[in-house]
C-alpha cells in the first residue's frame, strides 16, 4: 500500500510541475497607491496571453476602462520569464501595439510578478503584484493582479468510443448514389412524353421546351443560398496550431475561456459553416469533423461575432482524435480570426 500511494504522490507531483501557463488569462489588476489617470483604487480589465517555451515567456496584454460611457483599451506586446518549479511568472510590457486611450493619459508599461495557484477543481488563478516597468518617466503607481481561466476536465475522452462507431455511418453517402439513379428515370420518362406529344399537336413540343428553361432558375437559386453565409466581413486568419488527425473523424469542442462575458463565434471548416452565433459557455458547443481526403490542410476558423463584455474573444477548443487529446487557446477580434489546420496523420 505504500508503494502506491508514493506512486499517487509522484503522479500528482508531477501533474503539478507540468502545469500549462499558454493561453489566456483574464481578470483585472487595481490601482493601490494614489491613482493613476483618475482611475484612484478602481479595477481594470486585464487579459495576459501568454506563450511559453523553456523558461521564457512571450505574448500580449489587453487592458481595458472605461471613463464615463466610453470604453479604452491598450494592446501591448510582453516578454518574461517562467519557474515552472515555484509556479512564479514574471512578464514586462515592451512595446504599445495599438491604443485609443485618452489624450493626456499615462500610459505607462507594467511589470506583473504572479504566482500560479490551483483554486479549485474548476479554477486556476495567476496573482500576484505589478509595478511601472524599468525606464519610464513619472510615477505609473503600483497595485495587485488577480487573473483567471476554468480548467476543462479529461472526461471528453469516455465519449470518443461513441464518435468511432459512427465513422463507418459516415462514408455511407449512398444518397449520391440515388440520384445517379434517379436521372436515368428522368430520361426515359422524357423520351416517353416527347413521343406522346409528336402524335399531338406541335404546340406541345414547346411546352417541353418551356420546361428545359424552368429549370435553370432554380439552379441560380442554390448558387445564391451558398453564396449568403459568406457575407462576413474579410479578416486575416492567425493559425494558432496544426494537428496530426488519425481518426476518420474526430470531435471538436468549444468552451468560453474563462469568465462567461457573453462571446458569440461562428465557426468555418474549410470555408463552411458549420457553427452559426453560437454563444460560448460552460457547456461543450460539440462538432464531429472529417478530414476531407482531396485537401492537404483542413482548417478550422473562429470568427468573433462580437466581443463580449471583455475583450478578445476567446475560447477554449478542445479536439479528440480517439485516445489522443488535444487543447488550443484560440483569440479572434475584429481583425483576426484564430484558425487550427487539420492534416492528415498516418
Amino acid at each position: 500500500m505504500k508503494i502506491f500511494y508514493s506512486l499517487i504522490l509522484l503522479l500528482v507531483s508531477s501533474s503539478l510541475t507540468a502545469q500549462d501557463f499558454n493561453g489566456q488569462w483574464k481578470g483585472s489588476f487595481n490601482e493601490t497607491s494614489y491613482g493613476f489617470s483618475g482611475l484612484e483604487g478602481g479595477g481594470v480589465d486585464y487579459v495576459l496571453e501568454l506563450q511559453t517555451e523553456g523558461s521564457n515567456v512571450s505574448g500580449y496584454s489587453y487592458t481595458y476602462f472605461n471613463e464615463g460611457a466610453k470604453r479604452y483599451y491598450t494592446i501591448c506586446k510582453l516578454t518574461g520569464t517562467i519557474n515552472r518549479a515555484t509556479k512564479d511568472i514574471v512578464v514586462t510590457e515592451t512595446e504599445r501595439i495599438k491604443y485609443n486611450t485618452p489624450p493626456g493619459f499615462q500610459n505607462c508599461f507594467q511589470t506583473h510578478k504572479l504566482h500560479y495557484v490551483q483554486d479549485s477543481a474548476d479554477i486556476e488563478t495567476l496573482r500576484g503584484t505589478w509595478m511601472p516597468a524599468p525606464n519610464q518617466e513619472g510615477n505609473c503607481g503600483y497595485g495587485t493582479t488577480l487573473l483567471s481561466r476554468r480548467i476543462v476536465k479529461n472526461l471528453a475522452l469516455r465519449t470518443t468510443p461513441s464518435y468511432k462507431k459512427p465513422a463507418p455511418y459516415a462514408p455511407q453517402n449512398s444518397i449520391v448514389s440515388k440520384p445517379k439513379n434517379t436521372p436515368p428515370k428522368i430520361i426515359h420518362k422524357a423520351p416517353a412524353k416527347t413521343h406522346t406529344e409528336i402524335k399531338k399537336p406541335v404546340v406541345k413540343d414547346d411546352n417541353t421546351k418551356k420546361i428545359i428553361p424552368s429549370m435553370v432558375p432554380e439552379i441560380k437559386k442554390t448558387d445564391t443560398v451558398k453564396q449568403k453565409p459568406l457575407g462576413f466581413e474579410p479578416r486575416r486568419k492567425d493559425i494558432i496550431k496544426t494537428i496530426a488527425i488519425e481518426e476518420p473523424t474526430f470531435k471538436v469542442d468549444f468552451y468560453d475561456n474563462g469568465e462567461i462575458d457573453g462571446d458569440s463565434i461562428t465557426v468555418f471548416y474549410n470555408g463552411k459553416i458549420v457553427l452559426l452565433h453560437k454563444m460560448l459557455t460552460t457547456r461543450a458547443i460539440s462538432l464531429t469533423l472529417a478530414l476531407d481526403e482531396n485537401v492537404r490542410e483542413n482548417v478550422i476558423t473562429m470568427y468573433a461575432d462580437n466581443l463580449g463584455s471583455i475583450p478578445p474573444n476567446t475560447a477554449l477548443m478542445i479536439v479528440t482524435d480517439g485516445n489522443k487529446r488535444y487543447e488550443v487557446r484560440i483569440t479572434s477580434d475584429t481583425e483576426k480570426s484564430g484558425s487550427v489546420v487539420f492534416v492528415h496523420g498516418k
